[in-house]
């Protein structure tokens, strides 16, 4: 009986800490400029697990991320998250994100900003630190559409901000 709980042990504890040490942390944010509109429509999609577990350590314990529930307290938190974390700027002038609202799909929470009278630009420039006090080994990927092209950035923690130009 000892052998067989020494073979178990053996095999099946390797497996576990490879899947407990492997974890992807990514945030994807897409970014279109409506130029009709004049502004920057902003999606960010983050897991729900690890934006809950971040919302509750920076802010509230009890604090849950529900499909389908509407929670005022959650939406101001989400927003003052952001509004700390992601950032855009055209020539040095940061820009005021409004929060828009959020959606669930399957693991994910998806989050809609916009930003307001925003003229044509040549270069954008953006600070996303999303889940980086929480995950060293976050990655936030950043797509930005402008017309017929779109241009990505990949920041890390040690490269949260970047520019791109058209």
């Amino acid at each position: 009986m000892k052998i067989q709980k020494f073979i178990f042990l053996l095999l099946i504890l390797p497996t576990m800490a490879f899947t407990s040490a492997h974890k992807f942390y990514l945030s994807v944010t897409e970014v279109n400029y409506a130029s009709e509109q004049k502004s920057l429509q902003i999606i960010t999609r983050i897991f729900v697990d690890d934006f809950q577990n971040l919302l509750q350590k920076r802010y509230s314990k009890d604090l849950a991320l529900i499909k389908g529930e509407k929670n005022p307290r959650v939406n101001k938190y989400i927003t003052r998250y952001f509004s700390e974390k992601l950032k855009f700027s055209i020539e040095n002038q940061e820009l005021k994100m409004n929060f828009i609202g959020k959606r669930y799909e399957d693991d994910l929470i998806i989050c809609y900003f916009e930003i307001p009278n925003v003229n044509e630009f040549k270069t954008i420039s953006v600070s996303n630190s999303l889940l980086l006090d929480l995950f060293e080994e976050q990655k936030n990927l950043v797509h930005i559409t402008k017309g017929s092209e779109t241009k990505s950035k990949m920041l890390l923690k040690d490269n949260t901000e970047g520019s791109i130009s058209f």
